[in-house]
């Protein structure tokens, strides 16, 4: 049977939609890479990713024109900390803030000092809430956080200016429902707004800070980002259901119903930043993965992020990736997926960092050779050091912080192979010096339990991602992790420069941000405890050329024809009344080429259920042929999670 996955899209556009196919706005349909793509074999749904710079400079624009020309839209200043950051200057705060809440003892200090520091810059997905009629909420993915949270109408001053969407309406949902004190999910009894509810309170240690309290509804990620589906009720979706086809309408087939931070107050960056909220996705029984996997919306209890990259940071860029909800989608991938051991069972995600290294050259991929160890530069920090504290993979975290003991050698190595001093400033460098900075490589402890089956084959030298007999370490299969500088530099339109985004002022531990995740798509199989890392671009555009024939409905191709037909009629036909006739031939052509597509979809869905039918006698066949008492099993059994 196939097995049941999603792939949602992180969105950012707030421009008028089209048509249910189309991945964004009348701005985008004209790129192949916007358009949404469709697996019958699988069961998938691959939706494209906008980069954030593109909608950060349209929204800077649409601010100017729509408040004042003098409003300041500049970015709050990057702090060179993370948002885990335990050093000195933040434990005072964090001592404070956790007697401040003595009643949640049993949270994690660090879970609540989570900051969105990032707000402006990291992936966002979409997200429907509410009944009849979903309501769309922009939520940034963060494998850092176990709430899901955003404001509702009640919040007052919440950033409507700056958000890409208006509040939650809670009172316009008819399947909206405050959670009563004896169903707390991850808050406590309080009053709020005069009632007793189910309180949520974060504060971080840059001094913002959010108030919520946990309600209910009905919802669904991904699907048309300008287009709400209709929602009957929640979904169940298990290993046992052959999914033949499913459309980017089909996204509510997904809907459950998802417990969230009603937020009634935020403060600081939360006002500003771009998002209209967050999306936990660490491993916590609250988490979004979590309870669509205990609610029956998704079979398997995992997701996978794959984040764009690119050789030469471009400005503008082609698309920022996807985030598949219940399996992983091998067509991203450019190399094989290794593995790294999940040495956190709750909470966070992290691994055992070996050894780090700078590579002289630059380059973009983890394959090294025995002849490339001579541009290979080891950072002299132990194992122990290396992982004095947690170091975690927190997609939520724009930046890569390392501890602060890797600072000297780090900068030792950076003024050897690049005669300059390594810092934080602006720097005006072209793509070639991008390039040819040095990759920083990261060593990690290979996945050395149960074989699962899915694990590359062959020689470990020919495996991008492994070690290998390079030296790198001493199991050939730990994974290796390469870091261009086109994904540690960021560029910066205001100032027109680049900044190094790789810093060192961690006390203990260390947090791998976006920019480390960067050019991989990065599975969290949380039942069997393995974080996988497959080298890819994330490229939709190239994806979406290969995979053609499962395209849904070619509509931005539509739409740059009718762009082109309307050009040319400003030109040639000036008169009101020409227009008016070429009007009408266009609307005709257009309504001749809906139902066309109308009629495809609907043989080629008949095609798959035929295709459907012939599965199952086949499984029926091998279940016959076994000589098993147990029948056909085509995949290892999943352990249970709980």
């Amino acid at each position: 049977m196939l097995a049941f996955a999603a792939i949602v899209t992180a969105l950012m556009a707030n421009s008028p939609g089209v048509h249910a196919t189309t991945a964004s706005s009348s701005q985008n349909t004209s790129h192949p890479q916007h358009q949404i793509l469709t697996n019958a074999e699988t069961g998938t749904i691959t939706h494209p990713l906008i980069p954030h710079s593109v909608h950060l400079d349209r929204r800077r624009r649409e601010l100017h024109e729509t408040y004042d020309s003098d409003l300041d839209t500049s970015l709050p200043p990057r702090p060179h900390t993370s948002r885990h950051s335990q050093t000195p200057k933040n434990e005072a705060i964090i001592s404070a803030l956790h007697a401040h809440h003595s009643h949640d003892d049993q949270r994690s200090l660090q879970q609540q000092m989570g900051a969105l520091y990032q707000g402006y810059g990291t992936h966002y997905v979409d997200l429907w809430l509410g009944s009849p009629t979903p309501q769309r909420q922009t939520v940034i993915v963060d494998t850092g956080s176990g709430v899901t949270a955003f404001p509702c109408e009640e919040c007052k001053g919440c950033g409507d200016a700056y958000h890409t969407d208006n509040y939650f309406k809670e009172s316009q949902s008819t399947t909206f429902r405050p959670l009563e004190c004896n169903e707390c999910f991850r808050g406590y009894c309080a009053t709020v707004g005069g009632s007793k509810k189910c309180r949520i309170s974060m504060s971080y240690a840059e001094g913002s800070s959010w108030s919520a309290y946990e309600a209910m509804d009905l919802c669904y990620a991904g699907g048309p980002h300008d287009v709400a589906l209709s929602v009957d009720g929640p979904m169940t979706n298990t290993e046992n259901i052959v999914i033949d086809h499913i459309d980017p309408v089909d996204a509510s087939q997904f809907a459950f119903e998802l417990s969230f931070g009603c937020q009634v107050s935020i403060t600081g960056l939360f006002i500003t930043q771009l998002a209209d909220g967050i999306m936990g996705m660490e491993n916590e029984k609250t988490s979004f993965w979590k309870q669509m996997h205990l609610k029956n919306a998704i079979p398997r209890p995992e997701f996978s992020l794959c984040f764009s990259r690119s050789n030469e940071a471009e400005r503008d860029g082609t698309g920022a990736g996807a985030m598949t909800l219940g399996g992983v989608d091998t067509r991203l991938h450019m190399s094989p997926m290794v593995f790294a051991k999940n040495v956190m069972k709750s909470g966070f995600y992290a691994v055992h960092l070996k050894a780090v290294y700078l590579r002289e050259g630059g380059g973009v991929s983890a394959q090294t050779t025995q002849s490339g160890m001579g541009k290979m530069h080891k950072l002299g920090l132990s194992e122990a050091q290396l992982n004095s504290g947690n170091v975690i993979v927190d997609s939520g975290t724009t930046d890569t912080y390392m501890m602060a003991s890797l600072s000297g050698p780090f900068k030792a190595a950076w003024k050897e192979l690049t005669g300059s001093v390594y810092g934080h400033q602006p720097l005006s460098l072209s793509v070639e010096e991008i390039d040819a900075l040095p990759t920083i490589v990261l060593v990690l402890s290979g996945f050395d339990e149960t074989i699962v089956g899915d694990e590359p084959d062959g020689d470990p030298n020919n495996i991008a991602g492994y070690t290998g007999d390079t030296g790198l370490s001493e199991n050939v299969r730990d994974v290796v992790i390469a870091i261009p500088a086109a994904h540690y530099m960021e560029y910066d339109s205001q100032e027109g420069a680049y900044r190094a985004r790789f810093y060192f002022e961690e006390s203990s531990g260390s947090v791998l941000g976006a920019n480390a995740m960067m050019g991989h798509d990065v599975y969290f199989d949380i039942a069997r405890g393995r974080i996988g890392f497959a080298e890819s671009n994330c490229d939709y555009e190239s994806l979406l050329l290969s995979e053609g024939l499962s395209i849904s409905t070619p509509v931005s191709g539509l739409s740059r024809i009718a762009a082109e037909i309307v050009d040319d009629m400003k030109h040639e036909c000036s008169s009101t009344g020409c227009r008016g006739v070429m009007g009408l031939f266009i609307l005709g052509a257009m309504a001749i080429f809906v139902a066309g597509i109308r009629i495809a979809l609907a043989r080629r869905r008949a095609v798959a259920e035929c295709q459907g039918v012939g599965l199952e006698i086949s499984s029926l066949a091998l279940d016959l042929d076994s000589d098993d008492e147990g029948g056909h099993v085509d995949e290892p059994p999943m352990p249970q999670i709980t």
